[in-house]
Protein backbone atom coordinates (compact mmCIF):
# COMPACT_ATOMS: atom_id res chain seq x y z
CA UNK A 1 0.00 0.00 0.00
CA UNK A 2 1.29 3.48 -0.91
CA UNK A 3 -1.24 5.38 1.19
CA UNK A 4 0.53 4.95 4.52
CA UNK A 5 3.54 7.26 3.83
CA UNK A 6 1.18 9.83 2.34
CA UNK A 7 -1.02 9.78 5.43
CA UNK A 8 2.07 10.21 7.59
CA UNK A 9 3.00 13.29 5.58
CA UNK A 10 -0.36 14.92 6.22
CA UNK A 11 -0.53 13.89 9.85
CA UNK A 12 3.01 14.90 10.75
CA UNK A 13 3.24 18.24 12.61
CA UNK A 14 6.60 18.82 10.89
CA UNK A 15 5.32 18.66 7.32
CA UNK A 16 6.27 21.75 5.35
CA UNK A 17 4.21 21.20 2.18
CA UNK A 18 0.66 20.17 1.34
CA UNK A 19 -1.14 19.38 -1.90
CA UNK A 20 -4.12 21.59 -2.71
CA UNK A 21 -6.05 21.26 -5.99
CA UNK A 22 -3.08 19.45 -7.50
CA UNK A 23 -0.66 22.26 -6.58
CA UNK A 24 2.30 21.92 -4.24
CA UNK A 25 2.04 24.69 -1.64
CA UNK A 26 4.52 25.74 1.00
CA UNK A 27 3.21 25.84 4.56
CA UNK A 28 4.74 28.57 6.73
CA UNK A 29 6.66 27.17 9.73
CA UNK A 30 5.05 27.41 13.14
CA UNK A 31 6.28 30.32 15.28
CA UNK A 32 9.02 29.52 17.76
CA UNK A 33 7.83 29.02 21.33
CA UNK A 34 8.49 31.76 23.88
CA UNK A 35 11.34 30.81 26.23
CA UNK A 36 11.36 32.50 29.66
CA UNK A 37 14.77 34.12 30.23
CA UNK A 38 16.19 36.25 33.00
CA UNK A 39 17.66 39.68 32.13
CA UNK A 40 21.13 38.28 32.79
CA UNK A 41 20.55 35.36 30.39
CA UNK A 42 19.27 37.75 27.71
CA UNK A 43 22.35 39.95 28.11
CA UNK A 44 24.76 37.00 27.85
CA UNK A 45 23.02 35.47 24.82
CA UNK A 46 22.75 38.83 23.05
CA UNK A 47 26.46 39.46 23.53
CA UNK A 48 27.35 36.01 22.19
CA UNK A 49 25.07 36.48 19.19
CA UNK A 50 26.80 39.77 18.36
CA UNK A 51 30.19 38.06 18.48
CA UNK A 52 28.95 35.15 16.36
CA UNK A 53 27.40 37.53 13.84
CA UNK A 54 30.78 39.20 13.38
CA UNK A 55 32.46 35.81 12.87
CA UNK A 56 29.78 34.67 10.41
CA UNK A 57 30.07 37.85 8.34
CA UNK A 58 33.87 37.60 8.28
CA UNK A 59 33.82 33.95 7.20
CA UNK A 60 31.08 34.62 4.65
CA UNK A 61 32.97 37.58 3.23
CA UNK A 62 36.22 35.65 3.08
CA UNK A 63 34.61 32.70 1.26
CA UNK A 64 32.91 34.90 -1.30
CA UNK A 65 35.99 37.07 -1.78
CA UNK A 66 37.99 33.96 -2.68
CA UNK A 67 35.42 32.90 -5.27
CA UNK A 68 35.21 36.41 -6.76
CA UNK A 69 39.00 36.55 -7.09
CA UNK A 70 39.05 33.21 -8.92
CA UNK A 71 36.26 34.34 -11.23
CA UNK A 72 38.02 37.60 -12.08
CA UNK A 73 41.20 35.72 -12.95
CA UNK A 74 39.32 33.15 -15.03
CA UNK A 75 37.28 35.79 -16.88
CA UNK A 76 40.41 37.63 -18.01
CA UNK A 77 40.59 35.62 -21.25
CA UNK A 78 38.63 33.08 -23.27
CA UNK A 79 41.26 30.38 -22.71
CA UNK A 80 41.46 30.93 -18.96
CA UNK A 81 37.67 30.93 -18.69
CA UNK A 82 37.32 27.66 -20.59
CA UNK A 83 40.03 25.96 -18.54
CA UNK A 84 38.45 27.09 -15.26
CA UNK A 85 34.97 26.01 -16.39
CA UNK A 86 36.19 22.56 -17.46
CA UNK A 87 37.98 22.08 -14.12
CA UNK A 88 34.71 22.85 -12.32
CA UNK A 89 32.83 20.40 -14.56
CA UNK A 90 35.38 17.69 -13.78
CA UNK A 91 35.13 18.37 -10.05
CA UNK A 92 31.33 18.26 -10.02
CA UNK A 93 30.71 15.45 -12.50
CA UNK A 94 33.65 13.11 -11.83
CA UNK A 95 35.60 13.74 -8.65
CA UNK A 96 32.56 14.19 -6.42
CA UNK A 97 30.64 11.24 -7.89
CA UNK A 98 30.69 7.78 -6.41
CA UNK A 99 31.84 6.12 -9.63
CA UNK A 100 33.63 2.83 -10.13
CA UNK A 101 36.84 2.89 -12.17
CA UNK A 102 35.12 2.03 -15.45
CA UNK A 103 32.46 4.71 -15.04
CA UNK A 104 35.08 7.24 -13.98
CA UNK A 105 37.21 6.49 -17.05
CA UNK A 106 34.20 6.74 -19.36
CA UNK A 107 33.10 10.01 -17.80
CA UNK A 108 36.60 11.49 -18.12
CA UNK A 109 36.85 10.39 -21.76
CA UNK A 110 33.47 11.94 -22.49
CA UNK A 111 34.51 15.23 -20.89
CA UNK A 112 37.83 15.21 -22.78
CA UNK A 113 35.95 14.82 -26.07
CA UNK A 114 33.67 17.68 -25.10
CA UNK A 115 36.69 19.82 -24.18
CA UNK A 116 38.34 19.09 -27.53
CA UNK A 117 35.21 20.08 -29.38
CA UNK A 118 34.91 23.28 -27.37
CA UNK A 119 38.47 24.28 -28.26
CA UNK A 120 38.20 23.21 -31.92
CA UNK A 121 38.23 26.37 -34.01
CA UNK A 122 36.80 24.46 -36.97
CA UNK A 123 33.63 23.88 -34.97
CA UNK A 124 33.08 27.61 -34.45
CA UNK A 125 31.05 28.02 -37.63
CA UNK A 126 28.41 25.62 -36.34
CA UNK A 127 28.71 25.84 -32.57
CA UNK A 128 29.79 29.46 -32.17
CA UNK A 129 32.75 30.49 -30.04
CA UNK A 130 32.52 28.36 -26.90
CA UNK A 131 35.52 30.01 -25.24
CA UNK A 132 33.97 33.44 -25.71
CA UNK A 133 30.61 32.25 -24.39
CA UNK A 134 32.33 30.74 -21.35
CA UNK A 135 34.13 34.00 -20.58
CA UNK A 136 30.90 35.98 -20.85
CA UNK A 137 29.16 33.38 -18.68
CA UNK A 138 31.77 33.86 -15.95
CA UNK A 139 31.60 37.63 -16.27
CA UNK A 140 27.85 37.60 -15.77
CA UNK A 141 28.13 35.16 -12.87
CA UNK A 142 30.62 37.56 -11.30
CA UNK A 143 28.18 40.47 -11.78
CA UNK A 144 25.35 38.38 -10.33
CA UNK A 145 27.34 37.64 -7.17
CA UNK A 146 28.29 41.29 -6.82
CA UNK A 147 24.65 42.34 -7.26
CA UNK A 148 23.56 39.96 -4.52
CA UNK A 149 26.10 41.40 -2.10
CA UNK A 150 25.66 45.08 -2.96
CA UNK A 151 23.53 47.20 -0.65
CA UNK A 152 20.44 48.79 -2.28
CA UNK A 153 21.90 52.28 -1.83
CA UNK A 154 24.97 51.26 -3.83
CA UNK A 155 23.26 49.35 -6.64
CA UNK A 156 23.78 52.15 -9.16
CA UNK A 157 27.53 51.44 -9.00
CA UNK A 158 26.83 48.17 -10.84
CA UNK A 159 25.16 49.98 -13.73
CA UNK A 160 28.33 50.76 -15.76
CA UNK A 161 29.56 47.20 -15.22
CA UNK A 162 26.31 45.71 -16.52
CA UNK A 163 26.27 48.09 -19.48
CA UNK A 164 29.88 47.19 -20.32
CA UNK A 165 28.95 43.49 -20.20
CA UNK A 166 26.02 44.08 -22.57
CA UNK A 167 28.28 45.94 -25.02
CA UNK A 168 30.76 43.05 -24.88
CA UNK A 169 27.99 40.61 -25.78
CA UNK A 170 26.68 42.79 -28.62
CA UNK A 171 30.16 43.35 -30.06
CA UNK A 172 30.54 39.56 -30.32
CA UNK A 173 26.97 38.72 -31.28
CA UNK A 174 28.00 37.07 -34.57
CA UNK A 175 30.13 34.56 -32.65
CA UNK A 176 27.35 33.64 -30.21
CA UNK A 177 25.32 31.08 -32.10
CA UNK A 178 24.54 27.40 -31.83
CA UNK A 179 25.87 25.76 -28.68
CA UNK A 180 27.66 28.94 -27.62
CA UNK A 181 24.38 30.87 -27.60
CA UNK A 182 22.63 28.02 -25.80
CA UNK A 183 25.29 27.93 -23.10
CA UNK A 184 25.19 31.68 -22.54
CA UNK A 185 21.39 31.74 -22.43
CA UNK A 186 21.24 29.32 -19.47
CA UNK A 187 20.67 30.48 -15.91
CA UNK A 188 24.00 31.04 -14.15
CA UNK A 189 22.50 29.39 -11.06
CA UNK A 190 22.85 26.04 -12.85
CA UNK A 191 26.51 26.54 -13.70
CA UNK A 192 29.02 23.87 -12.64
CA UNK A 193 31.04 26.75 -11.19
CA UNK A 194 28.20 27.44 -8.75
CA UNK A 195 28.06 23.75 -7.80
CA UNK A 196 31.83 23.48 -7.51
CA UNK A 197 32.08 26.35 -5.03
CA UNK A 198 28.68 25.83 -3.35
CA UNK A 199 27.57 29.45 -3.87
CA UNK A 200 23.90 28.82 -4.71
CA UNK A 201 22.75 31.03 -1.81
CA UNK A 202 24.60 34.00 -3.29
CA UNK A 203 22.60 33.83 -6.54
CA UNK A 204 19.39 35.71 -7.30
CA UNK A 205 17.37 38.68 -6.13
CA UNK A 206 14.20 40.58 -7.10
CA UNK A 207 16.01 43.25 -9.13
CA UNK A 208 18.42 41.07 -11.07
CA UNK A 209 18.00 38.40 -13.74
CA UNK A 210 20.29 35.38 -13.56
CA UNK A 211 20.12 34.74 -17.32
CA UNK A 212 23.09 36.30 -19.18
CA UNK A 213 21.17 36.94 -22.42
CA UNK A 214 17.88 38.14 -20.96
CA UNK A 215 18.22 41.76 -22.02
CA UNK A 216 14.55 42.48 -21.40
CA UNK A 217 14.82 41.60 -17.72
CA UNK A 218 18.14 43.44 -17.39
CA UNK A 219 16.43 46.64 -18.43
CA UNK A 220 13.08 46.00 -16.72
CA UNK A 221 14.46 44.96 -13.36
CA UNK A 222 17.67 46.94 -13.06
CA UNK A 223 18.60 49.49 -15.72
CA UNK A 224 15.29 51.30 -16.22
CA UNK A 225 14.46 51.57 -12.48
CA UNK A 226 17.88 53.14 -11.89
CA UNK A 227 17.42 55.68 -14.69
CA UNK A 228 13.85 56.38 -13.62
CA UNK A 229 15.15 57.33 -10.18
CA UNK A 230 18.40 59.07 -11.13
CA UNK A 231 18.10 60.29 -14.75
CA UNK A 232 14.50 60.21 -16.01
CA UNK A 233 15.43 62.45 -18.95
CA UNK A 234 17.48 59.51 -20.34
CA UNK A 235 14.71 56.89 -20.15
CA UNK A 236 13.89 57.21 -23.86
CA UNK A 237 17.54 56.67 -24.82
CA UNK A 238 17.70 53.60 -22.56
CA UNK A 239 14.63 52.13 -24.21
CA UNK A 240 16.28 52.69 -27.59
CA UNK A 241 19.40 50.91 -26.29
CA UNK A 242 17.30 47.98 -25.13
CA UNK A 243 15.51 47.66 -28.47
CA UNK A 244 18.82 47.87 -30.31
CA UNK A 245 20.29 45.14 -28.09
CA UNK A 246 17.33 42.83 -28.71
CA UNK A 247 17.50 43.45 -32.46
CA UNK A 248 21.26 42.94 -32.66
CA UNK A 249 21.07 39.52 -30.97
CA UNK A 250 18.07 38.41 -33.01
CA UNK A 251 19.75 39.40 -36.28
CA UNK A 252 22.92 37.51 -35.33
CA UNK A 253 21.09 34.33 -34.27
CA UNK A 254 18.11 34.10 -36.62
CA UNK A 255 17.96 33.12 -40.30
CA UNK A 256 17.11 36.20 -42.35
CA UNK A 257 13.47 35.18 -43.06
CA UNK A 258 12.84 34.66 -39.32
CA UNK A 259 14.45 37.99 -38.48
CA UNK A 260 12.18 39.74 -40.99
CA UNK A 261 9.16 38.20 -39.23
CA UNK A 262 10.56 39.39 -35.89
CA UNK A 263 10.83 42.95 -37.17
CA UNK A 264 7.24 42.78 -38.38
CA UNK A 265 5.67 41.15 -35.33
CA UNK A 266 7.83 41.55 -32.20
CA UNK A 267 9.68 44.80 -32.89
CA UNK A 268 6.46 46.88 -33.00
CA UNK A 269 5.44 45.35 -29.66
CA UNK A 270 8.75 46.43 -28.13
CA UNK A 271 8.31 49.93 -29.55
CA UNK A 272 4.79 50.09 -28.12
CA UNK A 273 6.08 49.00 -24.71
CA UNK A 274 8.62 51.82 -24.94
CA UNK A 275 5.94 54.41 -25.71
CA UNK A 276 3.60 53.14 -22.99
CA UNK A 277 6.40 53.14 -20.40
CA UNK A 278 7.42 56.69 -21.31
CA UNK A 279 3.77 57.78 -21.15
CA UNK A 280 3.66 56.55 -17.55
CA UNK A 281 7.12 57.45 -16.33
CA UNK A 282 8.84 59.69 -18.88
CA UNK A 283 9.34 63.45 -18.44
CA UNK A 284 7.31 64.35 -21.60
CA UNK A 285 4.16 62.18 -21.89
CA UNK A 286 2.93 64.09 -24.95
CA UNK A 287 5.94 62.79 -26.91
CA UNK A 288 5.01 59.26 -25.88
CA UNK A 289 1.47 59.78 -27.19
CA UNK A 290 2.88 60.93 -30.53
CA UNK A 291 5.08 57.80 -30.67
CA UNK A 292 2.01 55.66 -30.02
CA UNK A 293 0.05 57.35 -32.80
CA UNK A 294 2.94 57.04 -35.26
CA UNK A 295 3.37 53.36 -34.40
CA UNK A 296 -0.30 52.58 -35.10
CA UNK A 297 -0.13 54.50 -38.38
CA UNK A 298 2.93 52.51 -39.42
CA UNK A 299 1.45 49.12 -38.36
CA UNK A 300 -2.35 49.22 -38.88
CA UNK A 301 -2.43 45.50 -39.68
CA UNK A 302 -0.55 44.37 -36.59
CA UNK A 303 -2.53 41.89 -34.42
CA UNK A 304 -2.17 44.23 -31.42
CA UNK A 305 -3.34 47.35 -33.26
CA UNK A 306 -6.95 47.20 -31.91
CA UNK A 307 -5.65 47.05 -28.31
CA UNK A 308 -3.25 49.90 -29.03
CA UNK A 309 -6.11 52.04 -30.33
CA UNK A 310 -8.13 51.38 -27.19
CA UNK A 311 -5.19 52.27 -24.97
CA UNK A 312 -4.75 55.54 -26.84
CA UNK A 313 -8.44 56.38 -26.50
CA UNK A 314 -8.23 55.84 -22.75
CA UNK A 315 -5.09 57.99 -22.53
CA UNK A 316 -6.74 60.83 -24.45
CA UNK A 317 -9.90 60.53 -22.36
CA UNK A 318 -7.92 60.69 -19.11
CA UNK A 319 -6.10 63.74 -20.48
CA UNK A 320 -9.42 65.48 -21.15
CA UNK A 321 -10.69 64.83 -17.63
CA UNK A 322 -7.51 66.17 -16.05
CA UNK A 323 -7.41 69.38 -18.08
Amino acid sequence: MKLFPTLLLFLSPFATTVMAQGQRQEVPPAPLPAVPLTPQQIEVITKQLAELDKQVQEMRGSTLATVLAKLRTAAASDAAALSFYLDCEKLVNVERKDLDKTEERQRKEQMERMAERRTDRNANDQDGDIGLATRLHLQYLLLTLEAHETAPADKEKLLPKLQAYIQDVLANAEKLKGRAAGMLARDVGGSPVVDAYQIQRFIGGPDWTTRPLDFGQMWDRFILPNYREQKPEELAAQWDARINAEGTMRKAQMPEPEFVIWTQQELPVLKWSRAEYLLRFGPTPVNALKDMLDLIKANPGHPSAPNWLETMRQAVKSGESSS
